[in-house]
C-alpha cells in the first residue's frame, strides 16, 4: 500500500529501512507492528480524524450561535492545518481530500455566521498551511480551496 509501484521485495525492504530510520526517533510507542500490518499505535491522536469529527458536530448543530466558544477554539486551528495529504497523487487520496475540502468549506461557513468577531472574521483570513509551508490568503474573488 505504501509502495504501490514497487516489486513486493522492493516495498518490504522500504518498509523495513523505514522502520529501522523510526526506531531512533522514538516512533516505537506510536506504531503496532506485527509481521503482516503496520499500524498507528490506539492511543496516537490523528489530526485529521479530530478535524472531522469536530466538523461533522459543528454542522450538526443547526445555530452555529450555540456552538461552545472553547469546541471554537480548538476547531479554528484544525480548519487552519492545511491540505490532507497535500501532493499525493493517488485516486483514494484525491477523493478525501475533496471530501475534506467540502466538509471544510461548510464548517468555514458555519462559522462564518458566527455572531463573535473572531470567528465571523475567519472565514475571509489569512490560513497557513503547514503542509506546503506557505501563507495563502483568499480573496473574495479567489475560488480556490485553501
Amino acid at each position: 500500500m505504501l509502495w504501490p509501484h514497487a516489486q513486493t521485495r522492493r516495498a518490504i525492504a522500504s518498509l523495513r529501512s523505514t522502520m529501522w530510520r523510526l526506531r531512533p526517533v522514538g516512533a516505537d510507542p506510536l506504531l503496532e507492528v506485527d509481521p503482516q500490518y503496520v499500524a498507528l499505535a490506539p492511543d496516537v491522536s490523528v489530526d485529521w480524524y479530530d478535524a472531522a469529527d469536530r466538523i461533522a458536530r459543528l454542522l450538526d448543530h443547526a445555530e452555529p450561535a450555540a456552538v461552545d466558544p472553547q469546541f471554537v477554539a480548538e476547531l479554528l486551528p484544525l480548519l487552519r492545518a492545511g491540505e490532507l495529504l497535500n501532493g499525493w497523487g493517488e485516486p483514494w487520496a484525491t477523493a478525501e481530500r475533496q471530501r475534506y475540502r467540502s466538509i471544510r468549506k461548510a464548517a468555514r461557513d458555519t462559522l462564518g455566521r458566527h455572531p463573535e468577531k473572531q470567528v465571523a472574521n475567519y472565514s475571509c483570513g489569512s490560513m497557513r498551511s503547514l503542509h506546503t509551508l506557505h501563507n495563502v490568503r483568499k480573496t473574495k474573488y479567489d475560488s480556490r480551496e485553501p
